[in-house]
Protein backbone atom coordinates (compact mmCIF):
# COMPACT_ATOMS: atom_id res chain seq x y z
CA UNK A 1 0.00 0.00 0.00
CA UNK A 2 2.86 2.38 0.80
CA UNK A 3 4.52 1.74 -2.56
CA UNK A 4 1.25 2.38 -4.36
CA UNK A 5 0.68 5.63 -2.45
CA UNK A 6 4.25 6.84 -3.09
CA UNK A 7 3.96 5.85 -6.74
CA UNK A 8 0.68 7.70 -7.18
CA UNK A 9 2.10 10.79 -5.46
CA UNK A 10 5.22 10.86 -7.62
CA UNK A 11 3.33 10.25 -10.87
CA UNK A 12 0.74 12.95 -10.10
CA UNK A 13 3.30 15.55 -9.01
CA UNK A 14 5.47 14.78 -12.03
CA UNK A 15 2.50 15.13 -14.38
CA UNK A 16 1.40 18.37 -12.68
CA UNK A 17 4.87 19.89 -13.01
CA UNK A 18 5.07 18.87 -16.68
CA UNK A 19 1.65 20.31 -17.52
CA UNK A 20 2.23 23.52 -15.58
CA UNK A 21 5.67 23.94 -17.17
CA UNK A 22 4.17 23.68 -20.65
CA UNK A 23 1.26 26.07 -19.99
CA UNK A 24 3.34 28.52 -17.92
CA UNK A 25 4.05 30.89 -20.86
CA UNK A 26 0.35 30.95 -21.71
CA UNK A 27 -0.93 31.94 -18.27
CA UNK A 28 1.75 34.26 -16.85
CA UNK A 29 3.33 37.48 -18.04
CA UNK A 30 6.89 37.17 -19.27
CA UNK A 31 8.26 38.81 -16.13
CA UNK A 32 7.19 38.04 -12.58
CA UNK A 33 7.57 41.49 -11.02
CA UNK A 34 5.13 40.63 -8.23
CA UNK A 35 7.02 37.50 -7.25
CA UNK A 36 6.72 33.81 -7.99
CA UNK A 37 3.17 32.71 -8.84
CA UNK A 38 1.41 30.77 -6.09
CA UNK A 39 1.01 27.67 -8.29
CA UNK A 40 4.80 27.37 -8.62
CA UNK A 41 5.28 27.81 -4.87
CA UNK A 42 2.81 24.99 -4.18
CA UNK A 43 4.48 22.81 -6.82
CA UNK A 44 7.89 23.58 -5.30
CA UNK A 45 6.78 22.19 -1.93
CA UNK A 46 5.22 19.14 -3.61
CA UNK A 47 8.45 18.62 -5.60
CA UNK A 48 10.54 18.92 -2.42
CA UNK A 49 8.53 16.15 -0.74
CA UNK A 50 8.67 14.10 -3.93
CA UNK A 51 12.45 14.46 -4.09
CA UNK A 52 12.74 13.19 -0.52
CA UNK A 53 10.59 10.17 -1.40
CA UNK A 54 12.56 9.64 -4.61
CA UNK A 55 15.92 9.77 -2.83
CA UNK A 56 14.76 7.18 -0.30
CA UNK A 57 13.23 4.83 -2.88
CA UNK A 58 16.10 5.08 -5.36
CA UNK A 59 18.74 4.68 -2.63
CA UNK A 60 17.07 1.47 -1.45
CA UNK A 61 16.88 0.21 -5.05
CA UNK A 62 20.54 1.16 -5.59
CA UNK A 63 21.61 -0.72 -2.46
CA UNK A 64 19.74 -3.83 -3.56
CA UNK A 65 21.08 -3.61 -7.13
CA UNK A 66 24.66 -3.03 -5.99
CA UNK A 67 24.53 -6.37 -4.16
CA UNK A 68 23.01 -8.22 -7.12
CA UNK A 69 24.34 -9.50 -10.41
CA UNK A 70 21.81 -8.07 -12.89
CA UNK A 71 23.57 -5.39 -14.97
CA UNK A 72 20.36 -3.78 -16.25
CA UNK A 73 18.92 -3.47 -12.72
CA UNK A 74 22.25 -2.07 -11.51
CA UNK A 75 22.35 0.60 -14.24
CA UNK A 76 18.71 1.64 -13.82
CA UNK A 77 18.99 1.88 -10.03
CA UNK A 78 22.23 3.86 -10.12
CA UNK A 79 21.12 6.26 -12.85
CA UNK A 80 17.83 6.95 -11.07
CA UNK A 81 19.56 7.52 -7.74
CA UNK A 82 22.21 9.88 -9.11
CA UNK A 83 19.69 11.81 -11.21
CA UNK A 84 17.52 12.18 -8.08
CA UNK A 85 20.52 13.30 -6.02
CA UNK A 86 21.59 15.82 -8.66
CA UNK A 87 18.07 17.20 -9.04
CA UNK A 88 17.77 17.53 -5.27
CA UNK A 89 20.99 19.52 -5.07
CA UNK A 90 19.96 21.81 -7.94
CA UNK A 91 16.47 22.22 -6.53
CA UNK A 92 17.71 23.15 -3.06
CA UNK A 93 20.39 25.48 -4.41
CA UNK A 94 17.89 27.35 -6.57
CA UNK A 95 15.01 27.30 -4.06
CA UNK A 96 17.13 28.79 -1.27
CA UNK A 97 17.85 31.77 -3.50
CA UNK A 98 14.15 32.67 -3.75
CA UNK A 99 13.82 34.10 -0.24
CA UNK A 100 16.81 33.17 1.87
CA UNK A 101 19.86 34.08 -0.21
CA UNK A 102 22.50 36.32 1.27
CA UNK A 103 23.00 39.43 -0.81
CA UNK A 104 21.76 39.95 -4.35
CA UNK A 105 21.43 36.32 -5.43
CA UNK A 106 18.45 35.30 -7.51
CA UNK A 107 17.35 31.87 -8.71
CA UNK A 108 18.67 30.88 -12.12
CA UNK A 109 15.73 30.45 -14.49
CA UNK A 110 17.65 28.02 -16.69
CA UNK A 111 18.21 25.75 -13.70
CA UNK A 112 14.44 25.78 -13.09
CA UNK A 113 13.88 24.86 -16.74
CA UNK A 114 16.24 21.89 -16.36
CA UNK A 115 14.54 20.79 -13.13
CA UNK A 116 11.05 21.21 -14.60
CA UNK A 117 11.98 19.07 -17.61
CA UNK A 118 13.94 16.26 -15.91
CA UNK A 119 11.97 15.95 -12.68
CA UNK A 120 8.67 14.90 -14.32
CA UNK A 121 10.50 12.25 -16.35
CA UNK A 122 12.00 10.79 -13.18
CA UNK A 123 8.88 11.14 -11.02
CA UNK A 124 6.42 9.68 -13.53
CA UNK A 125 8.59 6.71 -14.51
CA UNK A 126 9.49 5.92 -10.89
CA UNK A 127 5.92 6.50 -9.75
CA UNK A 128 4.53 4.12 -12.36
CA UNK A 129 7.13 1.50 -11.46
CA UNK A 130 6.23 1.74 -7.76
CA UNK A 131 2.53 1.57 -8.60
CA UNK A 132 3.04 -1.58 -10.69
CA UNK A 133 5.30 -3.24 -8.11
CA UNK A 134 2.85 -2.68 -5.25
CA UNK A 135 0.79 -5.62 -4.12
CA UNK A 136 -2.92 -5.12 -3.84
Amino acid sequence: MTKRLAGAYLALVGAAVAVHFVIDPLIYDTEWEDGVPVAWIVLDWLMALGLAITLFVTFEAKRAADAGSDLREYLVANVQFYVAAGLTLLFLWNAVQIDWAAGDQTPDSQVWVFIDVVLPLLFVTLGLRLWNEAEM
